[in-house]
């Protein structure tokens, strides 16, 4: 089982279930065919601007529309958290900063339990 990220907050503690996220660009589904997940990050991005990197986990839901759970660490869900979360991911051919993507932003927050 997996929580939708753009339907329901997240508890501040609970790194299960893995959160489903759906991937998009300019609000159009991505194709992740091809694309290696462990080259992704996701981000914690406050309204003011400033980022912190997750320390969870990617797996493939689907490559098309593009879908990926997350699954969060202790340290992602350690305090209460509002703002949005952003995934940037490392693209062929380089899979390296010279070929990185960043997806569209989603509202996200991790509320007292």
């Amino acid at each position: 089982m997996a929580v939708t990220v753009d339907f329901q907050p997240c508890y501040v503690g609970a790194t299960s279930p893995s959160w489903d996220i759906p991937i998009t660009a300019g609000g159009q589904p991505e194709n992740l065919a091809g694309v290696d997940v462990t080259k992704f990050t996701l981000y914690f991005k406050l309204n003011s601007g400033s980022e912190t990197p997750g320390t969870g986990t990617f797996t493939l839901k689907t490559p098309y529309p593009g879908e990926v759970f997350y699954k969060p660490s202790v340290t992602d869900v350690a305090a209460i958290f509002g703002g949005s979360i952003v995934i940037k991911a490392f693209y062929p051919p380089s899979f390296t900063n010279a070929d990185e993507m960043v997806f569209d932003p989603i509202a996200f927050s991790i509320v007292a339990s």
